[in-house]
This record gives structure tokens, C-alpha cells and sequence, in this order.
């Protein structure tokens, strides 16, 4: 059955191949999903005509809303236009108007219209065209068996843009139509794999509410989707779910806002008024950079220094020649000296120290890629411990900073 179901179809042998990220389903499924509503399908195909036309067959026996992006510039392997000429039995016709705006807009950018771009004024005929106001690929909209299909470009500031003027539009109108209410929030997550929240809140369900997993970055997103005939149930049956899952997962649930696990920790500090310093080795100075991405961080942010040499550790932290000769610089006691000297010659209230073996070569049997070793200071107590992670280098220091993030986070809620 069709219901309201909601599909989109993304276009490209790059998305593919593994070249292009497909970010323009990333950002439609949150925009979806911040209505209280939710893509059930998803179907990535490459530039061949048999693909798509095979693709829109399917989306038109299940779906009721269908997004179609890519394919729909001049080149020869630009193909949604023609697929969509043959599939809804519909001649392509010249648009003068818009021919008019894409010669005027080659003119304007000093380019050469060519032939080639004519094929941007072709659209299948008595299709609704979908203008493109920053763009030279204009879509269209058209329906089948009570399908409506959605064609935009592929180009992510033009598909966001024209998308929330016809689709997104349009299933808010529907949204509002219906007799049905949704209600969605999502719970952020670090501590625990999708695998272990699963078997803690297996116990946790309801036929209105839907329950997704969304790994993202080391962390695991709960997306909680309730359905009811009246908005207030729909809330109340979606806050009945949240206070089950929290019981059971506790502390893991680090946010529901939309916001980054950076901006959430420096919330906190700014919250308390507490002033915070860094010291890194493997990181690089991430850390850092993720809480200063953070508009005000300044307030809370006293400074960081990247000490990656045994060099920079021995002249700028003070460390003793005989613990890095003896111990290592990715050691416990390195760290612990690290963060203590830290805290002495800062002002701040909490002292961050981090070291570790990122990758790919360096490791060792007693210390293998991976080991990380993250002190923390707060009021003079320091607090260090070791991790083993798994993973390429860039997936280590993400995840070595996440940890860190954590630590602090736990720090100021205890």
C-alpha cells in the first residue's frame, strides 16, 4: 500500500563509487524527520536509464511522495529528464521562458551557451516547472497513480532551497490535512554501541511509536517517532517513551537538543562558569578545535597547547627527561605529569592532557596503535586513565576527543 509514504531517489555513478557523499538525503531525512515524519525508502542508483526508470517504477508502487535529485544537467550522462520523458509517456518540450533566463545567465558569467544547455529548457510536457532562483537547472514536478514526483537538481544549496519550497511545503499541507499527529525528539548518545542500548531497552515499545537507530561518529542517535489522533497524546506518549529509555540508559543520553557533543560540554562549563585547558599530543590540537568551533567557547576556553614532541613536552610542560626516557611519552605517568603541571601554571578549573599511538606505525606489543592515555584535573585532583581503541588514525583522534568530551561532561555532572 502506498499510504503516505515517502521516497527519495538520489542520482549519481559518484554516489556510487564512493566519491560524493549523498548529503542531499542526509539533509532531507532530518528536515523530514524534524516534522514529526520519516523517508521510508531510500534508492541510490547511477546514470543509466534502465536504473532510474526501474527506480520510479518502484517509488510509484509503494510511495505517495517521491524526490528524485540529480541527473538534470547538460551533459551527456545527465539522463532524469529524458527517463522521465519515456516513463510518463510525455514529449520533452522547449521552455522559452526559461531558455531566456539560462542565456541570461550565461551571458552574465561572460560562458557560451551552447546546445548542451538547451537541454536545461527541456521539460516532460504539462510538467509543473520547479524554478531554480541560484541555479541553471530548473526541476519539475509531476504525478502518476496519485504519485507525486518531485525532479531537482543534484547541486546540495540548490536542492535544499527548492525543496523546501515545493516538497517540503507540500507535506506539511498534507501533514495538516490528515487526522493523524506525529511528535519526534532525538536522544544523543556516547558510551554505548547500538548493539548495547538495543539489549537495554529491548523491553521499551509501542505500537505509535517508532524507535531508529542512527550511528553517527562514535556516537548513536534515538530517533523517537509518536503517532496519535490528538498532537497532545502524541507528546505525552512521546515523553512517556523518553522517561523509559533514560531509566535504562541513564547518563549515556548526553543531549535531546540539536546540538554537538562540543557544544553541549561547553554549555556546561559556561553554565557553571568554569575555565577549562588543554594539553595534546596524538590529537593534534582537535580538541581544542572542537570546543573552539563553539561561538562564545572564549568564555570558558583559557588555551591549548599541542605538544607532540618529547621536545615540546620536556620544555613547554615541564616534563622530566627521566619519566619520558623511562616511561615513554604515551605512558601514565607522562600524562599524569602533563596534566599536573598543566593545572600549576594555568588559571583553569579543569586541566585536559592527552597521549596515545594513533597510526598507522608506532605501536608496540606493550603499547600497541591505539593506546591512548587522557588525564584529567579538576580542583587539583587528577584523574588519569588508559584506553584501547581500534580504528585508522583519523578515526582514533576523533574518538580519543569524544572521550575526552565525556569525561569532562561526566566530571561536571558529578
Amino acid at each position: 500500500m502506498k499510504t503516505n509514504n515517502i521516497e527519495m531517489i538520489t542520482i549519481g555513478e559518484e554516489l556510487l563509487c564512493g566519491i560524493t557523499q549523498d548529503s542531499n538525503f542526509f539533509t532531507l531525512a532530518q528536515e523530514v524527520f524534524s516534522m514529526g515524519l520519516k523517508i521510508n525508502y531510500h534508492q541510490c542508483v547511477g546514470d543509466s536509464k534502465a536504473d532510474i526508470f526501474s527506480a520510479l517504477t518502484i517509488a510509484n508502487s509503494r510511495s505517495k511522495y517521491v524526490l528524485l535529485t540529480g541527473g538534470l544537467g547538460p551533459t551527456i550522462d545527465d539522463l532524469t529528464r529524458e527517463v522521465a520523458s519515456e516513463y510518463f509517456n510525455k514529449k520533452l518540450v522547449l521552455d522559452i521562458q526559461i531558455e531566456t533566463q539560462l542565456k541570461s545567465i550565461f551571458a552574465k558569467r561572460k560562458r557560451k551557451y551552447t546546445s548542451l544547455n538547451k537541454k536545461q529548457a527541456l521539460f516532460p510536457e504539462g510538467s509543473k516547472i520547479i524554478h531554480n532562483s541560484i541555479g541553471t537547472a530548473s526541476g519539475f514536478f509531476l504525478t502518476k497513480n496519485s504519485t507525486k514526483f518531485y525532479f531537482l537538481p543534484g547541486v546540495s544549496k540548490e536542492f535544499s532551497l527548492m525543496s523546501k519550497n515545493t516538497f517540503l511545503k507540500d507535506l506539511a499541507i498534507e501533514k495538516r490535512k490528515s487526522n493523524l499527529h506525529t511528535f519526534s525528539k532525538t536522544l544523543k548518545i556516547f558510551g554505548l554501541s547500538e548493539s548495547e542500548i538495543a539489549e537495554k531497552i529491548k523491553k521499551v515499545n509501542s505500537k505509535n511509536t517508532y524507535i531508529g537507530y542512527r550511528p553517527y561518529r562514535f556516537e548513536v542517535h534515538l530517533r523517537l517517532i509518536s503517532t496519535s489522533n490528538k498532537l497532545r497524546d502524541a507528546k505525552k506518549e512521546n515523553q512517556n517513551i523518553e522517561k523509559k529509555i533514560r531509566r535504562l540508559i541513564g547518563t549515556y543520553v548526553y543531549t535531546d537538543k540539536n546540538i554537538t557533543f562540543a557544544e553541549h560540554v561547553v554549555s556546561m562549563l559556561l553554565k557553571k562558569k568554569l575555565k577549562i585547558t588543554i594539553a595534546e599530543s596524538c590529537t593534534g590540537g582537535l580538541l581544542s578545535d572542537m570546543i573552539t568551533n563553539v561561538p562564545g567557547s572564549s568564555k570558558c576556553f583559557d588555551f591549548g597547547l599541542v605538544t607532540y614532541s618529547n621536545e615540546s613536552k620536556s620544555n613547554l610542560l615541564k616534563i622530566k627527561n627521566k619519566t619520558l626516557l623511562i616511561h615513554g611519552a604515551v605512558s601514565k605517568k607522562t600524562v599524569s605529569e602533563m596534566v599536573k603541571n598543566l593545572n600549576d601554571f594555568s588559571s583553569s578549573d579543569i586541566s585536559i592532557a592527552i597521549s596515545g599511538i594513533a597510526g598507522p606505525s608506532g605501536g608496540t606489543n606493550d603499547k600497541p596503535v591505539g593506546t591512548v592515555f587522557i588525564g584529567m584535573s579538576k580542583f587539583k585532583n587528577i584523574d588519569v586513565k588508559k584506553y584501547l581503541l581500534h580504528g585508522d588514525r583519523e578515526s582514533i583522534k576523533l574518538r580519543t576527543c569524544l572521550i575526552a568530551l565525556d569525561r569532562i561532561r561526566n566530571e561536571l555532572i558529578s
